[in-house]
């Protein structure tokens, strides 16, 4: 094979992989979330945070990896 030819196969297949990361990227877009009307609380996991809406007071809530919790919206 030609350097050239090379040269054009190797772009090719970067043009291949780009095409895949931005298929990948494309499924990952969502138009809404849902989520359960009233759940208790979560527990507490290090390093995640869970938004729910909270089945106590009906608002919705962020837990955070800490155990802190905050307010992110009131439905009343």
């Amino acid at each position: 094979m030609s350097d050239e030819f090379q040269f054009l196969q190797s772009q090719i297949d970067k043009l291949k992989r780009e095409l895949e990361d931005l298929r990948i990227a494309e499924n990952n877009v969502f138009s809404h979330i849902q989520l359960k009307d009233g759940i208790t609380a979560p527990s507490t996991l290090t390093g995640w945070a869970y938004i729910y809406i909270d089945t106590a007071d009906g608002d919705l809530k962020i837990k955070f990896g800490d155990g802190t919790v905050k307010t992110i919206a009131t439905d009343t």
